[in-house]
């Protein structure tokens, strides 16, 4: 937890305006978060639809999307992404990545990562900077 907290708040401290977008790679159930309108010391976490519109690029800190039948190998080839670091959760294959085509990051263990897949069999997860959503 201590460890979420203290990510959630480098994403807070470190916001460029992001062109990037899960949205022109990939199709699922979408989700991006944002600085809220009234501060820049707060993420809203609860845009999700399924759709193809994204948040405005000066408010947005990062985009999550659940795909099924999803390969990740494919997502990091996509996205010219570097693996830096995998663990198992539970059911899932965690891959932390990073990817030249996303400008923010956040660093974990030395390392700069910008990318986050949760691979499960039947779906995936993939995040920028990170997953800050459920996965």
């Amino acid at each position: 937890m201590l460890v979420f907290l203290t990510l959630f708040f480098i994403l807070i401290l470190n916001h460029p305006t992001q062109n990037f977008s899960l949205l022109n790679y990939f199709s699922g159930e979408y989700c991006s978060y944002t600085r809220t309108p009234v501060s820049d010391s707060y993420i809203n976490l609860g845009f999700c639809y399924m759709g193809h519109d994204r948040a405005e690029a000066n408010t947005l800190v990062g985009e999550s999307m659940v795909i099924y039948n999803f390969e990740a190998g494919a997502a990091i080839k996509t996205l010219r992404a570097t693996i830096i670091k995998t663990e198992v959760v539970n059911n899932a294959t965690i891959i932390y990545a990073n990817s030249p085509l996303i400008n923010s990051s956040v660093t974990i263990e030395g390392k700069k990562i910008n990318l986050q897949i949760a691979n499960y069999s039947d779906h995936s997860v993939i995040g920028w900077p990170l997953i800050l959503g459920s996965f």
